[in-house]
């Protein structure tokens, strides 16, 4: 079971290189990311996107592209079609996206996903790494669904169990975030709470749990300190995988490692591998994480197929 992402770094360097599709990396901090991974070892880049921009931003941080496929594609959604389906048809084992809106890339997995017939929908698991919990924890969805329903909320959930899966984790517990129950009131995400407990019974989720307790401050703080006692982290509480209400609260959460002591990486699992989706602002030694992630659950995937 892999517990932090320093075990993460460290699969990562002791795996085989794997041929990484690179989506529009047009700017020397994604290059940068993808030169230091390609010298450790790691990854045999495909780049695809606009050739020229490519190459001027090689020349500016000193990274040659000779030997290296750059694929030509200026149109955004092409760009991310050609590499999703690179993904798919079997010929890079993940992708990474470079300066390139998200949603070209949620657009193009959704219609392999619906060309394959896995009747996955997408989603995105951003882990953290907590200081002081021997494990990963998580928030989803924190990317693509807006406001989902019961449906779409399982098959949240089953994504990321699938991933808790692929790194180690036999029963991974999920906690469903949610209002307090308050008077006669209640919320839909605590009514949704109450039924994923019975589709996790009845293995509608896969191998999991869904714990006790909905609110946010629960999962981390405990519930009756003593009289006087400051309310501190206890670990034995928190769950693996934190299913948001709405997008808003997940992105909202997610980005409170700005400010707290955690570290994050984020990435969708697709029935046909992982992709990474740093953020457009992300600076080199994060990007690099995030990929290390992308090819654990790769070789993960490779040995469960």
């Amino acid at each position: 079971m892999i517990r932090s992402f320093a075990e993460v770094d460290h699969r990562a360097a002791a795996g085989k290189k794997r041929k990484l599709a690179v989506l529009a990396p047009e700017d020397e901090e994604f290059l940068q990311a993808i030169r230091s991974c390609h010298e450790k070892g790691w990854v045999e880049p495909v780049l695809i996107g606009d050739s020229d921009r490519i190459r001027k931003a090689a020349d500016r941080i000193g990274f040659s592209l000779e030997n290296k496929e750059v694929l030509h594609r200026k149109d955004r959604q092409a760009v991310s079609d050609l590499g999703t389906s690179m993904l798919f048809d079997g010929r890079v084992d993940l992708i990474s996206k470079g300066q390139i809106p998200t949603a070209f890339i949620y657009r193009s997995i959704i219609r392999e996903e619906g060309k394959a017939g896995t009747g996955r929908n997408v989603s995105v698991v951003s882990l953290w790494d907590i200081p002081g919990v021997n494990r990963l924890t998580s928030l989803t969805d924190t990317g693509v669904n807006i406001r989902p329903d019961f449906p779409a909320k399982v098959k949240i959930l089953r994504n990321a169990v699938f991933l808790f899966h692929l790194l180690g984790y036999e029963k991974p517990r999920i906690a469903v975030l949610s209002a307090p129950l308050t008077g006669s009131n209640s919320s839909g995400s605590l009514k949704d709470w109450e039924q994923l407990r019975a589709a996790c019974s009845e293995g509608t989720l896969g191998t999991c749990e869904v714990v006790e307790g909905t609110t946010f401050s629960g999962m981390f703080l405990r519930r009756s300190p003593p009289l006087g006692d400051p309310e501190e982290i206890h670990p034995g509480e928190i769950a693996e995988i934190l299913l948001v209400p709405n997008l808003d609260t997940g992105n909202i959460l997610v980005k409170l490692d700005f400010f707290l002591d955690v570290k994050r990486r984020s990435l969708v699992v697709t029935s046909r591998g992982p992709v990474i989706i740093p953020s457009r602002s992300d600076f080199r030694d994060s990007i690099e994480g995030e990929l290390a992630l992308g090819l654990v659950v790769a070789e993960s995937l490779e040995e469960k197929t």
